[in-house]
């Protein structure tokens, strides 16, 4: 499949060069969803992260990587060097027609090149360029190596993830990278704004680890203004506070027990055991001291129960209990389904799979699935001969170069 450089969206008539790497794919992503034209930028033979797992039918391979599949959805391709100065001239006269660079070079990198802010403001007042690296393009840090790992610790949240006297725990998937890319992506759209204001680029800079230090939420801030650290709180055993998981028939439910009337209609909910009936229990820190009463009754009755029983009985009492799926589970849902979050694409390796599509839906500018993943340098033709006027023979001098 392919893509029209000029496409309907909130973001149709845009184009992005994509120099991403795992820091910066859901913003790209997220862009070309809203119907800018993306150009995923690659080095010859292929981006790091199409080697990266799960692969289709377990068969490791440049087009196989369902994670590369995921994230490029809605993007062109090309290859090109940009180590070469005939890949790095190239690159600038992209820029000429581009709107928006994103990037996630160590700090530094793109200026050794030639390709900075400065560089590419030269060539294009009107640019935009995103920045994404671990700590940010200024500071004692911004020459440190890291990774979602590092982000994650620096920025303050790790610490309190885990047990309490037991090691740090690192969140699954790429919490604080994909939280700096999303809040890149948004901020990028709001330098675009700006252009139409001013007429200027300019240039964005996220970093990862001050996103962890966001996604903590009060964390940072408390320690700001109150100098005092926030502790971590075990959940080996349920004490019928609010972040309990209880067991369940089919996995387990988290409960959110808060008011009187909650308190009311849940005891209710479990049988009205006759210890639980006295009204002393429908203040909140008295349930909490006598936990140990409670809890057994909690245990016993979700224990009987699927969590989609669970759910929807809750749901009908107006109760707070949320199942915790399994990404299976939430793939087969039927909320899943009647919004149609996957989508059926085509693909010339993979042949057809399923595809999350785009992460919201616009009543007037309808976000499309218009292509899958491009193949290794699949629009090298297409962007290099058809718009910047390179002739075939000219490809074929790059490709022996290793340019593109």
């Amino acid at each position: 499949m392919t893509v029209e450089p000029r496409v309907d969206g909130p973001l149709g008539g845009f184009r992005v060069l994509d120099l991403a790497d795992e820091k910066g794919l859901p913003c790209t992503r997220f862009l070309a969803d809203l119907g800018a034209d993306v150009i995923k930028v690659e080095r010859p033979g292929g981006d790091s992260t199409r080697a990266r797992p799960p692969f289709s039918e377990d068969l490791p391979h440049a087009e196989r990587s369902l994670y590369f599949l995921h994230w490029n959805a809605n993007k062109r391709g090309i290859t090109l060097n940009l180590k070469e100065p005939d890949g790095q001239a190239l690159f600038r006269e992209l820029v000429r027609r581009a709107d928006v660079v994103v990037e996630t070079s160590q700090p530094g990198t793109m200026d050794r090149r030639g390709l900075g802010f400065a560089a590419l403001q030269a060539v294009n007042p009107r640019v935009v360029m995103t920045s994404i690296s671990v700590f940010g393009q200024t500071g004692p840090y911004r020459d440190y190596k890291g990774n979602e790992l590092i982000g994650f610790a620096l920025g303050g949240v790790m610490a309190l993830s885990g047990e309490p006297h037991g090691p740090p725990c690192l969140a699954a998937g790429d919490l604080a990278s994909g939280m700096a890319s999303m809040h890149a992506a948004l901020a990028t759209q709001v330098a675009l704004f700006h252009r139409v204001r001013t007429g200027r680029g300019q240039h964005v800079d996220a970093s990862v680890a001050e996103a962890a230090a966001h996604v903590g939420g009060y964390v940072v801030p408390f320690y700001s203004y109150h100098h005092e650290k926030p502790v971590r709180v075990t959940h080996k055993e349920t004490s019928f506070e609010l972040h309990d998981i209880y067991p369940c028939a089919d996995g387990g439910v988290r409960l959110f027990i808060l008011t009187r009337d909650h308190w009311r209609v849940f005891v209710e909910w479990i049988g009205s055991p006759p210890e639980l009936q006295d009204p002393i229990f429908e203040d909140q820190d008295v349930r909490r001291d006598n936990r140990d009463l409670i809890d057994p009754y909690v245990r016993e009755f979700c224990r009987q129960l699927t969590k989609r029983e669970l759910y929807t009985e809750g749901q009908a009492r107006h109760l707070a209990v949320s199942p915790m799926r399994t990404p299976a589970e939430y793939v087969a849902s039927e909320q899943t389904r009647a919004r149609e979050y996957f989508v059926e694409m085509d693909h010339s390796v993979v042949g057809r799979y399923r595809q999350a599509r785009g992460m919201h839906l616009f009543s007037e500018s309808p976000a499309q699935m218009r292509c899958s993943a491009p193949l290794v340098g699949q629009h090298n033709e297409e962007i290099l001969v058809g718009e910047l006027g390179l002739s075939r023979d000219d490809l074929i001098g790059l490709r022996a170069a290793n340019v593109i």
